[in-house]
């Protein structure tokens, strides 16, 4: 059986990345956790983000996954070299940071770009930093109320325009050519949040940016799935049972998932 590929989040923000990877990787098996014991990561300090990943790292050693995508930009943002170390220099870790701002510096180039991001993200200053460098301005904003907002009501049509106002409605992000969801859960909310703009921005498509790096780290090691191989199987996990993230799972991926409770285990 070929080896899957271990995809982590606090919640369903994550599979905003799994389903791009399933569209881009058909072939390619998934192993999904969604440490919704922990949820949101976006406000939580450094130490505890890098304890989280070390736990989820190590079911996807013991699981033999073949490379691991950290789902999360506040986990890519602080822990990522937590989850490198815990899989080893033969097992490639992509985040969704890196793929991201390569993508913006090759198009926004000597611009600026709105972005944003948990609390953990943007007092990170990774973006900020990154993008500087090449040559990329930003104007950023943390919005730590929307991740969770998005995880209780995605399921059901429900996210609080309220909390997208409060964001949004003083059109901060004038002046800008592109806006950078900092955030796995945000694509979910992206329509409220273009509609509340007025001026059209082009929304980065981090998902798709990753999956497409993945795609590449794969097939640059040699360890993408033959051709001739069946479509891939799924697992997916959350670490505390919750009803929205089963409904909204489900909607997010099209399709019933075998969604197991695992509980929480430190490293």
């Amino acid at each position: 059986m070929n080896a899957p590929i271990g995809i982590f989040d606090s919640g369903i923000g994550g599979l905003t990345v799994a389903k791009a990877l399933v569209e881009r990787l058909p072939r390619e098996s998934l192993y999904y956790v969604g440490d919704t014991a922990h949820m949101p990561y976006g406000d939580k300090s450094v130490d505890s983000l890098k304890e989280y990943a070390a736990g989820i790292s190590k079911r996807f050693v013991d699981a033999g996954c073949k490379a691991v995508v950290v789902a999360c930009n506040s986990a890519s943002s602080n822990a990522l070299d937590t989850v490198k170390a815990a899989m080893g220099a033969h097992v490639p870790v992509i985040d969704v940071v890196q793929p991201v701002v390569n993508w913006v510096a090759q198009y926004h180039s000597g611009k600026q770009v709105a972005l944003v991001g948990t609390r953990a993200t943007v007092d990170s200053g990774i973006y900020q930093a990154k993008l500087a460098e090449a040559n990329v301005g930003t104007k950023v904003r943390a919005t730590p109320l929307l991740a969770s907002a998005i995880e209780e009501g995605f399921h059901n049509g429900t996210i609080s325009e309220a909390v997208v106002n409060a964001y949004f409605a003083d059109q901060w992000t004038a002046g800008t050519t592109a806006l950078i969801l900092a955030c796995t859960h945000y694509p979910l909310a992206m329509d409220k949040i273009i509609e509340m703009l007025n001026e059209p921005l082009n929304v980065v498509d981090g998902p798709a940016i990753v999956a497409d790096a993945l795609a590449e780290a794969l097939a640059h090691l040699g360890l993408g799935a033959p051709e001739d191989s069946p479509l891939g199987r799924h697992r997916f996990e959350v670490t505390d049972w919750t009803g929205s993230f089963a409904q909204g799972a489900k909607h997010i991926m099209q399709s019933d998932l075998n969604l197991q409770e695992v509980g929480w285990t430190s490293p």
